[in-house]
């Protein structure tokens, strides 16, 4: 079956049309092509196909880097785009996001720009298959064995490459930049486990009876402890460019002597940087994470390990909110408003979540205003969206 490639997927798939009307996501198709495919998996709505050969390529499509694209591995479905491409395609997916789940018009959106694009990442979830660490196939649970990966901090593809992880299933590794410290949290521990020197094996239940793993990494200047359990971007250079985004926006818009809310607040970043000198609530429900901004910030910020919905809210002047990939919950906007913040900056790292919170907070009285896209994530779909909103 030809096929024209006029949309895209967030998951980044080409999106098409079957003689019939109906929609077809082909893995690996770019905007503009013509590509001969042949179906996977057909819906009542909708199907899904793989590409056979590319009839009419896009001029921006490029040989990938790494061998394991070809066997299916799910980690990057962006290497066959060139660096510019990857661009359009961060912000179109993030445009019609916010067009079509926000119910917004002509919001212009900006390109605030990218991390190195190889080697970056300090932290990856692998499946593991007798013994060896490898990647999930894409919308799959098969294991797709590695011998390295292009996008992992040369630590990180040191360790999964020659470590023996046992009968376990899957392992989480995490490096430091800065100390090349290495943890290998594994999802049950296991004695046969043979790894390099000065990598920490832990697990899930040897962090709760009260063990303790940790690396230390350096982000906009300032050093920050990090637990097992703690959420962290996937590099240091991700939250590097994070931080000095978002502290543009703020000294753009707010005064310094400005009081802080720092929502989902984590290990302390943007509490323990935008919010130097001011005074600042830092709300964390990860007690480990509330942990490692305690040791990191001391009593500069005060500290509240409590989700965010059952925070004794207290007013402050403007409001960062960092959520997890699912967005704010819809009880959130109301509390932002309860705070009586006159400027909020909410960070999602899902397009359709950014366009759905954006929804919810201006229902409840404030008005959008910047949007800003960053590649965090080369090569893959990912984006990290933020969004300003002034009462």
């Amino acid at each position: 079956m030809h096929v024209t490639i006029d949309g895209l997927a967030k998951e980044g798939d080409g999106v098409g049309r079957c003689p019939d009307g109906r929609a077809i996501f082909v893995r690996g198709a770019l905007l503009d092509e013509k590509v001969d495919v042949i179906r996977t998996e057909e819906k009542r709505k909708f199907l899904r196909g793989r590409i056979v050969s590319i009839l009419e390529p896009n001029d921006h499509r490029v040989k990938p880097f790494c061998s394991h694209v070809q066997d299916g591995c799910g980690g990057c479905n962006l290497q066959h785009a060139d660096a510019e491409l990857q661009k359009q395609i961060k912000l179109r997916i993030t445009k019609e996001a916010i067009e079509r789940i926000g119910k917004f018009d002509a919001i212009p959106i900006k390109y605030g720009g990218r991390i190195e694009p190889v080697g970056y990442r300090t932290t990856v979830r692998c499946s593991v298959l007798d013994g060896k660490a490898g990647m999930r196939g894409f919308r799959s649970h098969d294991h797709i064995p590695l011998n390295s990966c292009g996008v992992a901090h040369e630590r990180v593809e040191e360790i999964m490459a020659k470590s023996y992880f046992g009968e376990i299933e899957e392992v989480v590794i995490r490096t430091s930049n800065l100390t090349g410290k290495s943890l290998a949290i594994v999802s049950a521990f296991d004695r046969s486990i043979k790894t390099l020197k000065d990598v920490q094996v832990i697990s899930p239940d040897q962090l709760r009876k009260g063990q303790s793993a940790n690396i230390v990494e350096e982000v906009y200047g300032k050093e920050w402890r990090i637990s097992a359990d703690s959420f962290f971007q996937a590099s240091p250079q991700g939250s590097e460019l994070l931080v000095r985004t978002v502290k543009d926006i703020v000294k753009r818009n707010i005064s310094a002597s400005a009081s802080m809310i720092d929502l989902y607040s984590g290990v302390g970043i943007f509490a323990g940087t935008i919010g130097s000198g001011r005074q600042v609530t830092a709300i964390e429900q990860n007690v480990s994470a509330t942990k490692d901004s305690i040791h990191n910030l001391g009593d500069a910020v005060e500290h509240v390990c409590s989700r965010v919905e059952q925070w004794e809210i207290s007013p402050h002047n403007f409001v960062i909110a960092n959520p997890s990939r699912s967005g704010m919950s819809k009880r959130v906007p109301n509390i932002i408003e309860q705070t009586g913040a006159e400027f909020v900056v909410l960070i999602s790292c899902d397009a359709a979540a950014a366009a759905r919170d954006a929804r919810r907070m201006v229902d409840k009285g404030f008005q959008l205003g910047e949007i800003v896209v960053l590649d965090l994530f080369p090569q893959t779909s990912h984006i990290e969206v933020i969004s300003t909103f002034v009462r």
